[in-house]
């Protein structure tokens, strides 16, 4: 949460949102940016989904389909929490893309044949690094 904060404004995407926690905080402390969620199970879909419409959080998106085969949005910030295939295949989806996120946040996998511009630690028993990419310099 505290490096969205320094990521510049717009659009936040959440590759991978699971149960919720990170877009529906998101939505709550931006409502004026849009915030989208990939997930493709159901059941962590479906929860995100209700917890979305019970907090009526209209500037949330939380889309039940495979973020590599589906039309992400362009954002400013890309979060994600990937498994290391799945980061190497986001890193080939970023490569043919026209537009790439001005920043990418993962949590403790790293993007392959990318250097982080930070790397943060969490204050948990494994220590978990916060990977930080810019990969658009230009300004919005």
């Amino acid at each position: 949460m505290q490096l969205v904060e320094t990521a510049g404004e717009g659009p936040i995407v959440d590759l991978g949102s699971g149960w919720g926690s990170l877009v529906i905080r998101l939505a709550l402390k931006y409502p004026a940016r849009p915030i989208v969620g990939y997930e493709l199970s159901l059941f962590p879909w479906l929860v995100t989904v209700f917890m979305a419409r019970c907090l009526r959080l209209k500037n949330l998106r939380v889309y039940r389909q495979d973020f590599l085969k589906a039309d992400v949005p362009a954002a400013s910030v890309v979060v994600c929490y990937l498994f290391p295939a799945g980061m190497a295949a986001l890193a080939a989806k970023l490569a043919a893309q026209k537009s790439q996120p001005r920043y990418l946040i993962s949590n403790t996998f790293a993007l392959p044949s990318h250097q982080p511009e930070t790397t943060r630690r969490l204050d948990d028993l494994y220590q978990s690094p916060i990977y930080v990419y810019r990969l658009n310099a230009t300004p919005e």
